[in-house]
């Protein structure tokens, strides 16, 4: 069927939901890859910086040398949960967001794409905010056991982790760089889905590989390497903000609130220069690239399942 298949907010949500979700249980451990280089050598120069990490590989095999599976795959409920809440709101909502935008077949492709972008943008937005607490403690579970940051919460686990925020900082603790993970969101969600819509349409339209499964897999192979690209400095200030170490209600290296954002991302470019911002790149393709495949393969295949079962 295609996407026109009224499925309705709830069908779209619990697919996308479905689809996330299951393909964080193979992407996480390089999550946990990219979060330990992002915050190596956190506001240090570059030929200051001890690497206890050489690159993405080799951090992969430390921390699965080290820490074992529980240290590879750690934050993993939470990367799940998160999953649910962020991807199952931010894809769910897309397409009727999408259709409000007054995106449909016979739109010229520079509109589609602009109407494409502001709804992705839009659903990144509410799926940002509404994950932002699920990102702040999986953050933290998967920098716990790094050499190479300044700081380390320990936490037991997603609910000791949500527990510990409320007791230190109260309810608005688990708000705690939410600026940072709107930004994020919101800018890879825009290129993501954007960027998937219209490789998928160049794809179909040349017909360089069969219809179906085929056409998925080269349209999320494409858009994983145009999110990657664009995500990656937002990913570093989210982890930033939400990685430090808090006193009371303020950040120990970066200003809370509306400015946190900025005041990190300056902070930054000062100390570490515009490479800063594309630390763990590698590793966030290699996570992103994938979990991108596997999403929008599982999102295909659970609308075909919904569609079979419920209409």
């Amino acid at each position: 069927m295609s996407e026109e298949t009224h499925r309705g907010m709830l069908g779209e949500t619990m697919c996308a939901a479905a689809a996330t979700s299951s393909a964080c249980v193979f992407t996480n451990p390089m999550e946990v890859v990219k979060t330990r280089m992002q915050m190596q050598g956190e506001l240090v120069a570059r030929n200051q910086t001890t690497k206890v990490y050489r690159n993405a590989l080799h951090c992969f095999y430390r921390v699965t040398v080290d820490e074992g599976l529980r240290g590879i795959q750690s934050g993993l409920k939470a990367g799940i949960v998160y999953q649910v809440i962020m991807n199952g709101s931010r894809l769910g909502f897309y397409t009727p967001i999408k259709k409000l935008y007054g995106v449909d077949s016979k739109q010229t492709e520079p509109g589609r794409l602009m109407a494409s972008v502001a709804a992705g943008a839009t659903t990144g937005a509410v799926g940002g905010a509404l994950g932002s607490p699920l990102f702040l403690v999986k953050a933290r579970l998967q920098n716990s056991g790094n050499k190479a940051g300044r700081y380390s919460y320990k936490y037991s686990g997603l609910f000791d982790g949500l527990r510990q925020i409320v007791k230190a900082e109260g309810f608005a603790g688990l708000f705690r760089g939410l600026e940072g993970s709107i930004l994020r969101v919101t800018v890879g969600s825009a290129a993501q889905l954007s960027s998937y819509d219209t490789c998928k349409r160049y794809v179909q339209w040349t017909q360089i590989v069969p219809d179906g499964m085929a056409v998925h897999f080269s349209a999320s192979l494409m858009s994983g390497l145009v999110v990657t690209t664009a995500i990656n400095p937002f990913d570093v200030i989210s982890t930033r903000l939400f990685s430090q170490q808090v006193t009371g209600s303020e950040g120990a290296l970066y200003k809370s609130g509306l400015w946190g954002p900025f005041d990190c991302m300056g902070k930054i470019f000062k100390a570490e220069g515009f490479a800063g911002f594309y630390k763990g790149w590698t590793a966030q393709y290699l996570r992103l690239g994938p979990h991108t495949v596997l999403t929008f393969l599982f999102w295909e295949q659970a609308k075909l399942v919904y569609d079979s079962t419920f209409l």
